[in-house]
């Protein structure tokens, strides 16, 4: 029997401390009535706690065309060095709930 198995893709962040962060993501899909999340949470800790969530701006759906990005407030929140994780996954109108981009975020100071 074969093993198959569908892992996010990887796409580690690498953020500066109090800067603003925007970036582009364009997938082949038609995102129209997806429900969409994005969220950095802390996996140094058992319960991976979630410390930001990031901002999603939709360019255009039809297309797959969206932009996550995070405030300055919100990079200054999190802790240079700390141990951080991401996500961004979607549910498609047929409930179906896929994370499509994950990775690891580093925090340095300016």
């Amino acid at each position: 029997m074969a093993t198959w198995s569908q892992l996010p893709a990887t796409l580690d962040l690498a953020l500066i401390k109090g800067d603003e962060v925007n970036f582009a993501v364009d997938f082949d899909v038609n995102l129209t009535g997806y429900t969409l999340e994005v969220a950095i949470y802390n996996s140094g800790t058992p319960a991976a706690t979630v410390v930001a969530t990031p901002t999603i701006t939709t360019t255009s759906l039809a297309n797959g065309q969206l932009g996550i990005g995070l405030t300055e407030t919100q990079t200054a929140a999190l802790a240079a060095g700390g141990r951080f994780r991401w996500y961004f996954r979607w549910v498609t109108p047929g409930g179906v709930t896929r994370t499509v981009l994950s990775g690891n975020v580093s925090i340095a100071n300016p």
